[in-house]
């Protein structure tokens, strides 16, 4: 496990969603704060929304990947961020077990049935116990930590996240 896994992990303990959980233990590395990191990420938890879309943690590894690889003085550079996502997705599907990249897809098969509404669910012992996605972020976090590491060209982000991980 990843020094990004183990933090990835332990926020989802702490309260925050998916999404804030793995951008956030991405925050220093990349030169941002811990409440920017939070912040950017806060409305992709739970399947975007609480929508049970693409799953939060995924999420998280797209926003790193933004992050470190989007060319903002390039607008065309689209294509490139596009197949990098398109691979870290396939990583993702591989190694989660489901083949998935879908929140309610990833809960079902973990035997979950997620609330409905806006409302988040309160943290409870009950609530870990049965949910998959403390796991999924840490595991999402291992996975963008290699992910970085095997490409190395084309970042547009500090070097030194890349000095502990290589």
């Amino acid at each position: 496990m990843s020094r990004q896994g183990q933090a990835a992990y332990a926020y989802f303990l702490k309260g925050y969603n998916c999404a804030q959980s793995v951008t956030a233990a991405f925050a220093e590395d990349l030169g941002l704060t811990e409440e920017f990191a939070l912040r950017l990420s806060s409305g992709f938890g739970a399947g975007v929304g609480r929508m049970r879309e693409v799953c939060g943690a995924f999420s998280g590894v797209v926003t790193v990947i933004g992050l470190v690889y989007a060319d903002p003085a390039n607008p065309q550079d689209k294509s490139r961020i596009y197949a990098l996502v398109q691979e870290a997705a396939r990583l993702y599907r591989e190694r989660n077990g489901e083949g998935s990249i879908v929140c309610r897809e990833l809960l079902a098969k973990a035997g979950v049935r997620p609330a409905q509404g806006a409302g988040a669910e309160a943290r409870t012992e009950e609530y870990y116990r049965k949910r998959p996605c403390p796991e999924l972020c840490r595991l999402c976090a291992d996975l963008c930590v290699e992910f970085l590491a095997a490409h190395p060209e084309g970042r547009h982000c500090p070097e030194r996240m890349f000095e502990e991980n290589a």
